[in-house]
């Protein structure tokens, strides 16, 4: 396919034919000559330069929507032709935190299995929106689920799935009388004073949240390790080690845990799943998605 095509979606996209560049991996001189190599082909302006970015010209709305089509139809064409060489196995690409996936994707993998058994799940990393965009940008995942920042719904259909909140987990067994004097479900940042407390990171959006949390009240906690990954903290915690803070999608399923609303806190987030609006929704990805669905349904009614 003609690249002219990818490069022109990528500088629609980033509203800027640097951050196009970056993410094509093209030097920004190289790719700014191939704009006005086109541009001088059709004869026509196709981006009008503003002092904070760019943006598509009337024309080149219209070249920018074709653009798409054409990159989208060769992804759609190059998992086709993998599938066949691969004895038509298929495969599902989704963008998530690992954190998420650990505590989202079992169950519904396990079930999705059980109607797909051609298919391939297949994870990818994704934890700031620059990231998002250039996942799909260069087509290496089929969507995402994502929180906390929305990108933009020009470019994509976005769905939320559920609301995100910090909350403060224990095991179910933890003996600890602050836990036990708890109102309603709900507990302060001071009353964890005394009981071992692991402090995993949990994001951009979450972590400064904390920090700022924990210093602002001056509560002094008994911190065993701080900085791990949120898997290893509920391990811990799991395994009866005091408490630890972390988003409510990190839980979800975990029956042998107790979570507590942060009483300090009125921050939240929603988890969306979200997907170029451009590209066809297989099958395969509509069934998963329905699975997770119901499964977060079945969740929050427990």
């Amino acid at each position: 396919m003609n690249d002219d095509f990818k490069y022109i979606a990528a500088i629609a996209e980033h509203r800027s034919i640097s951050k196009a560049a970056h993410a094509m991996h093209i030097s920004q001189p190289a790719l700014s000559q191939r704009l006005k190599r086109l541009e001088t082909k059709l004869g026509i302006e196709l981006f009008e330069r503003t002092t904070a970015s760019i943006r598509p010209t009337a024309a080149g709305e219209i070249v920018v929507r074709y653009a798409r089509r054409a990159v989208a139809a060769e992804n759609s064409m190059r998992r086709e032709v993998y599938s066949m060489l691969n004895h038509q196995r298929r495969r599902l690409r989704i963008g998530i935190s690992m954190a998420r996936a650990n505590a989202l994707l079992a169950q519904p993998i396990i079930e999705f299995y059980e109607s797909f058994h051609n298919c391939t799940v297949e994870l990818r990393q994704v934890a700031t929106l620059e990231q998002l965009h250039e996942l799909f940008l260069r087509s290496e995942i089929d969507f995402a689920l994502f929180t906390p920042i929305a990108p933009d719904p020009e470019f994509y259909d976005l769905e939320v799935l559920c609301r995100e909140r910090l909350v403060v987990v224990a095991s179910a067994n933890l003996d600890a009388p602050q836990l036990q004097q708890s109102s309603h479900g709900s507990i302060s940042i001071r009353q964890l004073e005394g009981i071992p407390f692991v402090l995993p990171t949990c994001g951009i959006y979450f972590d400064p949240i904390i920090s700022h949390l924990i210093d602002g009240t001056r509560t002094q906690l008994d911190i065993v390790m701080r900085d791990c990954e949120a898997e290893l903290a509920l391990s811990l915690v799991e395994d009866g080690l005091g408490v630890c803070i972390v988003p409510s999608t990190y839980i979800v399923g975990r029956s042998s845990l107790q979570a507590f609303e942060l009483s300090d806190v009125d921050a939240g987030n929603v988890l969306r799943y979200i997907r170029r609006h451009d590209v066809p929704c297989p099958i395969e990805e509509e069934r998963f998605m329905n699975i997770v669905r119901s499964w977060l349904d079945d969740q929050s009614r427990i």
